[in-house]
């Protein structure tokens, strides 16, 4: 079969090659366990049961998890498990009985025909909480009609509200105009957030968008695009940035973590355009949400 799964759609038969994102067809896992650091609805009592895939359809210079998003070019820090769909499903199992509030998929993209598997396989055997499909974005809308009926809750990431700057930081050609479509799409199979009366998220969309230092206008036509969505769209607005991953030098602003006044004027404009789903961040949050998937516990 023919990926095209991302908008790379690079067409590699991964069974017998690895795609573009460097996989094959097999199913990669660095890390799994308990994450009590994503939005409040998402984390529960306990945190969400959050499995990160190695590798990545992107190659953001600025990725906090570089450790394992470039993995197979010698830069993972953790044995990374090589596992089936069954065995995936019972990873989900396994995080349930930890006191997961939900399955969380981190950088899913290219393990989509294996998560659907794994999916059918948890639910015939009475497996009962939300999935939570954690992407960069630049999934294919073709992508996202697979997943109609598996993947209750959406989180991607809007990374970019300019196509050079998507192309430059993360090699993704024209990632704002075609995550626009994609976005289209995640809204209209999932529509807005749904939570259950002890205040958990079950079904619906989170858009995330990190604000690069030196780079609001990008923030900006972002949150444009987003009100003419729906203005109550829950919305992450994240202060987190960090520099780390091998900068390029063509960007030197992207040297230093966001400031201040630059994260407060996003989030004013935000407010402005009526955003009343809003979260926003404290600006230590660049240090404390920093992950190490060398260390037994990733997120300290």
């Amino acid at each position: 079969m023919k990926c095209e799964l991302c908008w790379h759609r690079c067409g590699t038969d991964r069974s017998r090659s690895t795609g573009k994102c460097g996989i094959d067809n097999g199913i990669h896992i660095a890390h799994y366990g308990l994450h009590t650091g994503e939005e409040p609805f998402l984390t529960g009592t306990e945190g969400s049961g959050t499995i990160f895939f190695a590798g990545c359809t992107l190659k953001c210079a600025f990725c906090q998890n570089y450790q394992i998003s470039r993995w197979r070019s010698g830069n993972h820090a953790t044995e990374v498990l090589t596992i089936t769909a069954t065995m995936l499903a019972e990873i989900f199992m396994e995080l349930k009985s930890m006191g997961a509030a939900n399955i969380n998929l981190v950088s899913p993209t290219p393990y989509v025909p294996a998560i659907i598997d794994a999916v059918n396989i948890a639910r015939s055997a009475g497996f009962d909480l939300p999935f939570i499909y954690n992407t960069h974005g630049y999934d294919t809308p073709g992508t996202i009609e697979l997943l109609n009926g598996i993947i209750d809750i959406y989180l991607p990431d809007f990374k970019y509200g300019i196509d050079i700057l998507g192309e430059e930081l993360s090699g993704a050609p024209q990632m704002f105009s075609r995550c626009k479509e994609t976005m289209r799409a995640i809204y209209a199979q999932a529509g807005n957030l749904i939570l259950d009366s002890s205040g958990l998220a079950v079904k619906g969309t989170v858009v995330r968008h990190l604000v690069l230092p030196g780079n609001i206008e990008n923030s900006l036509n972002v949150l444009d695009f987003l009100e003419r969505i729906d203005r109550q769209i829950n919305l992450s607005l994240m202060s987190q940035f960090h520099p780390c991953g091998g900068l390029l030098s063509s960007h030197p602003e992207l040297n230093r973590s966001l400031e201040a006044k630059e994260y407060e004027r996003v989030v004013q404009y935000a407010e402005s355009l009526g955003f009343r789903n809003l979260l926003i961040q404290e600006m230590e949050s660049h240090i404390n949400y920093l992950p190490d998937f060398s260390r037994e516990k990733v997120f300290e």
